[in-house]
């Protein structure tokens, strides 16, 4: 697959990483330089440079950061007049991923051309802040998605860091961003009361969000209407945003700038202040930003703590920098964002502080216990490089968009009846995803001798297995898996055979039946590792029986040992994304055959059209 990508190189790396390949395009640019400032004649004008490069090796779809691929092609050259977006000139998807307010991001374009261009329907806008969607959503814009920062593709260092050769320091690398308290600096009063009110009710409530006390709660504005006109439904949401852009500004104070001021003059040089705009707002020392991105990511290593604070473009989600501190294999700690506990298990993978005091005692915790310090930091990184690059994200986007349908025809056999054919005798099973012990039973009465390990997490049903495993002499591991040692939270659902590490996918058809309502914290580690810890000879392992809810892939790269030798694997696949970063049928059967397994047969589901359950047998046997 070809993807357009519009001068950002970390999904031009994201792309190779999945094996597209890119096709970089020119953005426009205003008199400044700064895309952001680009007005519609560098938009139309841009088109030129953007349909040669298509002519010579025309992409599937284009993306870009903050709306930058958005150009127009117009009947009469240089006016106003026949305003169509180019991607739907090109018949081509257009992805923008944004990263800063629309204001800001289309600071140079006339807004009411920016709010009627949102309305294109193959432009996938996809924001890093929930929030955000939840606004534009509310607006009537169709194709908003969230999809969370991340870390670049790119080579890490996977070492584990020795306490003993880091500074013993907490550091901050980020810029000084809100201009509103400078000397000098006028602000219109009509354009502070929304955001002043807003900050003292999430005083109170802090979960509420911007458009829900501008337009539900107090009624500051009206909301837009299917029987607005154009030009209304862009003065109403204009008016919106001009009001929220102080509201950006408090965030700002609230979740960085305040942090920054009282670890300077709180810890003195104990503290490392990198970025800029610092010195000249609020009169703080601070350090040259790093000359290379090697350096920028080493510094991050070279530190003990390593704190990461949003700044006010986001209401509840994480930015770049979480992801990269941990992508580096840093220690982060981090002011306490809502979607932090979705992208990882806090105090296990990262720490959390919610006002000053934590924040001071968390530092001294963690310089006083290097060792859990590192563990955490080792801890996230495997996060971060297992889900958080930009291509799981860009994988993700793509499921989205791109079902693959089941070009599939179902065996007519029964799944016991091949399990007897290619494997009549089994010494060793393994059972992941066991549940209550439904499958650890028919494994027992198809091979009365076999060794039966069966893995499940979550508690509750734990239990239950434990007391199955007992009647039929399996042996119950209170363990997930997948591909690396460590802990996590399982999502709990209303049904006990749908728990599973990753969350629900949008498009996930099950939702309606079966949805997610609570956590638990649980032991996952890697086959390989596990029967390593275990004395199991990896050779003895004849059976490998995957049902862990989008998982199997990830626990397929943590056996690659077994496999090597394992006669056969029964795997739930996929036909349509289910699951957060879960792969699809044709994924798992690339890795199968890869990893030298051909696919004998496939076995329908109650939901045949969803998903099935694929039997794999080692080439070698058959």
């Amino acid at each position: 697959m070809k993807i357009g990508v519009f001068n950002h190189g970390w999904w031009t790396s994201a792309a190779e990483a999945l094996g597209h390949m890119p096709v970089e395009l020119p953005v426009a640019v205003g008199n400044d330089g700064n895309p952001y400032h680009a007005d519609l004649s560098h938009r139309i004008a841009n088109v030129r440079a953007v349909a040669a490069r298509f002519a010579e090796a025309p992409p599937d779809f284009l993306i870009d950061n903050g709306g930058t691929g958005l150009s127009f092609v117009t009947g009469v050259e240089g006016a106003g007049a026949s305003l169509r977006p180019l991607h739907e000139a090109l018949e081509r998807p257009l992805l923008s991923h944004f990263i800063d307010p629309l204001v800001t991001a289309f600071a140079g374009l006339d807004w009411s051309v920016a709010w009627q261009s949102l309305a294109s329907p193959n432009w996938v806008k996809m924001f890093w802040d929930k929030a955000q969607v939840h606004e534009l959503r509310q607006f009537g814009i169709d194709n908003v998605i969230h999809v969370p920062m991340a870390a670049p593709d790119r080579k890490y260092d996977t070492t584990p860091l020795d306490p003993d050769k880091v500074r013993p320091v907490a550091s901050f690398v980020g810029g000084q961003n809100t201009g509103f308290f400078t000397s000098g600096h006028q602000v219109p009063t009509t354009s502070l009361f929304g955001g002043t009110l807003a900050a003292g009710v999430r005083s109170d409530i802090p979960d509420a969000l911007f458009y829900d006390i501008y337009h539900n709660i107090y009624g500051l504005g009206l909301p837009i209407s299917q029987d607005d006109s154009a030009e209304v439904r862009a003065a109403k949401s204009r008016a919106y945003f001009d009001a929220k852009l102080f509201h950006n500004v408090n965030l700002c104070i609230k979740n960085r700038d305040r942090f920054v001021i009282y670890l300077k003059r709180a810890l003195g040089d104990g503290f490392e202040l990198v970025g800029r705009g610092w010195d000249t707002a609020y009169g703080l020392p601070t350090g040259t930003p790093f000359p290379t991105t090697d350096q920028y990511l080493q510094n991050f290593r070279d530190v003990a703590i390593n704190i990461n604070l949003v700044n006010g473009n986001a209401e509840t989600g994480l930015n770049m920098r979480h992801f990269e501190v941990t992508a580096a294999g840093g220690f982060l700690l981090c002011y306490q964002q809502p979607e932090l506990a979705e992208n990882f298990v806090i105090g296990k993978e990262c720490d959390a502080f919610r006002n000053e005091n934590e924040l001071i005692e968390k530092i001294q915790y963690y310089l006083a216990n290097p060792k859990e310090r590192c563990a955490i930091a080792l801890a996230g990184q495997r996060r971060t490089l297992a889900q958080h690059l930009h291509s799981h994200r860009l994988q993700s986007v793509l499921r989205m968009l791109s079902p693959q349908a089941a070009p599939v025809t179902f065996s007519e056999t029964t799944w016991s009846q091949d399990f007897k054919t290619f494997v009549p005798k089994a010494k060793v099973i393994l059972d992941c995803g066991a549940n209550v012990g439904q499958m650890a039973r028919s494994f027992r009465h198809l091979y009365e001798s076999a060794d039966i390990y069966s893995f499940e997490p979550v508690a509750q049903c734990f239990s239950e297995l434990e007391k199955a495993c007992a009647e039929i002499g399996a042996k119950p591991v209170k363990k997930a898996v997948s591909d690396h040692d460590g802990v996590t939270k399982i999502n709990l659902t209303t049904s006990p055979e749908c728990h599973s590490l990753l969350g629900y996918e949008a498009s996930n058809p099950c939702e309606k039946y079966t949805w997610i309502v609570d956590e638990e914290e649980v032991d996952v580690c890697s086959l390989d590792n596990w029967c390593v810890q275990n004395n199991i000879d990896t050779e003895s392992i004849d059976i490998i029986k995957l049902d862990i809810q989008g998982a199997e892939l990830q626990a397929l790269r943590g056996a690659t040992k077994i496999l090597k030798s394992a006669k056969m694997v029964l795997a739930e696949v996929s036909f349509v994304p289910l699951y957060k970063d879960s792969p699809l049928y044709g994924e798992v059967d690339a890795f199968m055959a890869q990893a030298g397994y051909r696919r004998a047969a496939l076995y329908p589901s109650d939901q045949p059209q969803h998903w099935g359950d694929a039997l794999y047998v080692k080439k070698a046997e058959v």
